[in-house]
């Protein structure tokens, strides 16, 4: 969540010269943040996948399902209501007949892939229950090779010679087309009993990390514009970094301990944060040109908009979810859920 906003905070930055100290900051902590997709679907598909209500079909569709479109179209219509205040109504309609097959705004890409993986999610329980070991590695490594693998050498091979590693969208594996092959990763990397060691895990992710930052780097140099081959959610280096936090955090965190208020507070407060940062971001950006007489060009002031649009909407998740009418509207959130877990009740709650 909070690497979502970080990197939406600092996507102008890294579109600026890459000789600048803020350029190389926004760098080092974009080329992090390139796990958080991932690291969503992953997270969506383990805790999908290990529900028995998941195999349910009616169940998915009547609840499952509206929790993602429902706040999905009302946070979309109200960028488009802005729009038609800044805009116009001509504008304002455009976006409104274009919403079925293009994003109002870019991250909410995110929305268009998520729902499919949830209309499928019955029919992949079923498949997950019953599949051996041997064929989750086999499904897994698919996707790697011929997928991520293929993506991932089409940026290092000059044209015309890149069209040997291009895969053919009609014989190609486009089922597993990126994203949900990560949404299938989160339960098959869950699955493992026996985890690589800590230090083993830890050197995979500095060194992912690492090849990241400097790729980006040294492409964006050599191109003169910035260039996203190595962060790409569809090549290997994302997977690798994605994968390895995820058990990292497991190999830490396991063990059937709780997860404690606070990050029950955060997790639930997670889709409303994702719906509501792009806004966020915009307003702050507004508000500290208005505070301090220009935009943002340090590292200090990048820093200090990312926190504060990133408390804003935690903090507006919050108290938006803690009003009945809006609670479900908002952030896909029952008002009885948020009263558990993440509005100002539960906050009140006694222990």
């Amino acid at each position: 969540m909070a690497a979502v906003v970080y990197l939406h905070t600092a996507a102008g930055a890294l579109r600026q010269s890459p000789d600048t100290a803020l350029w190389h900051f926004s760098n080092v902590f974009a080329s992090l943040g390139t796990a958080a997709v991932p690291l969503f679907f992953m997270l969506s598909g383990s805790l999908l996948m290990s529900s028995e209500k998941t195999a349910d079909p009616a169940y998915v569709l009547r609840r499952r399902v509206p929790r993602v479109l429902v706040p999905g179209l009302a946070w979309s219509l109200l960028i488009i209501a802005f729009i038609w205040v800044r805009e116009g109504g001509a504008a304002a309609l455009s976006r409104l007949l274009a919403l079925p097959y293009t994003t109002v705004l870019t991250p909410y890409w995110f929305l268009y892939a998520l729902v499919p993986m949830y209309l499928l999610s019955p029919l992949l329980k079923r498949m997950v229950d019953n599949l051996e070991r041997r064929h989750w590695n086999y499904l897994m490594g698919l996707w790697v090779l011929v997928t991520l693998g293929l993506h991932t050498l089409r940026f290092f091979i000059p044209e015309p010679w890149n069209g040997l590693v291009t895969e053919n969208m009609t014989l190609g594996v486009s089922l597993l087309e990126g994203y949900l092959g990560y949404f299938l990763l989160g339960p098959w990397l869950d699955g493992i009993r026996k985890l690589p060691s800590r230090g083993l895990l830890w050197a995979v992710f500095l060194a992912d990390w690492a090849v990241i930052a400097l790729g980006t780097w040294g492409m964006t140099s050599a191109k003169g514009w910035y260039g996203e081959w190595f962060s790409s959610y569809q090549g290997l280096f994302a997977m690798v970094l994605a994968a390895s936090i995820f058990l990292l955090v497991k190999s830490c965190c396991g063990g059937g301990r709780g997860s404690g208020r606070r990050l029950v507070l955060l997790s639930s407060c997670s889709f409303g944060v994702y719906l509501a940062h792009p806004l966020a971001i915009k307003v702050v950006e507004w508000a500290w040109v208005r505070l301090t007489g220009g935009p943002s060009t340090g590292i200090p002031s990048q820093v200090c908009i990312w926190l504060a649009a990133l408390a804003a909407c935690v903090l507006g998740v919050v108290l938006v979810s803690s009003v009945k009418p809006l609670c479900y509207l908002v952030t896909g959130q029952t008002f009885s859920t948020a009263c558990a877990e993440s509005n100002l009740f539960s906050l009140f709650r006694r222990r």
